[in-house]
C-alpha cells in the first residue's frame, strides 16, 4: 500500500487552524509579583475584590477566613463537604469546602458556583487547579507577567468532584 503524504499535510493544517482559533479566544490577565516573587492576580468573588496567588500545586482554590466572612455577609455561600487537606508543611487538616456563587476573572470569565476550601486565619487565597482547568488551555507569560485563559465565554456553572484528600500548597500553618 502506498502512503499518501497529503493526509499528513491535512492533519497539520487542521492542527494549525485549531491552535490559531484557540489563540484568538485567549484573554490575558496581568499578574503581579507578590511576596517571595510568587505570581498574584486580583479576582472578584461574589462582588468582593481579592488577591489570589496563582498556585498550580493546589488541587482546589482556597480562601482565607477573612474573605469567607465577607462572603458570608452576602449569604452567597453554602457548605458542601469536609475534606482532609494536606498543607504546605505536610500536615493533614480537616477543612470545610464551600460553594461560592460567583467567581469572576475580568469581563466574560465567570465561573458561577465554584468550590473553595476555607482556610482559617489570614493566609493567602490560592487560585487552584479546579478553577484553572475550566479555562484550559491556558498560557503563562513571565515578561510581562500575564495569565492567558481560554474559553472565558464558554465556562458554565461548575462544581469540583468530591475528593477524599486534596492538596493545598503554599498555605502558612496556623
Amino acid at each position: 500500500m502506498r502512503k499518501h503524504p497529503h493526509h499528513l499535510f491535512c492533519f497539520v493544517g487542521l492542527l494549525v487552524i485549531a491552535t490559531s482559533a484557540l489563540a484568538q479566544h485567549t484573554v490575558d490577565f496581568p499578574l503581579s509579583a507578590g511576596t517571595g516573587g510568587a505570581l498574584e492576580l486580583v479576582l472578584n468573588v461574589d462582588g468582593e475584590s481579592a488577591t489570589f496567588l496563582l498556585d498550580t500545586g493546589a488541587a482546589i482554590a482556597t480562601i482565607n477566613s477573612a474573605l469567607f466572612d465577607r462572603l458570608n455577609d452576602h449569604g452567597s455561600s453554602r457548605k458542601v463537604r469536609e475534606v482532609a487537606a494536606r498543607m504546605a508543611d505536610g500536615r493533614v487538616r480537616k477543612l470545610s469546602v464551600y460553594s461560592v456563587t460567583g467567581l469572576q476573572l475580568g469581563q466574560g470569565c465567570e465561573l458561577g458556583a465554584t468550590e473553595v476550601i476555607v482556610v482559617p486565619g489570614a493566609g493567602r487565597n490560592l487560585l487552584g487547579l479546579n478553577v484553572l482547568e475550566k479555562f484550559a488551555p491556558l498560557t503563562l507569560s513571565l515578561s510581562p507577567p500575564a495569565l492567558g485563559l481560554s474559553n472565558c465565554a464558554a465556562v458554565t456553572i461548575a462544581e469540583s468532584a468530591p475528593n477524599e484528600e486534596v492538596t493545598v500548597a503554599a498555605v502558612s500553618p496556623l
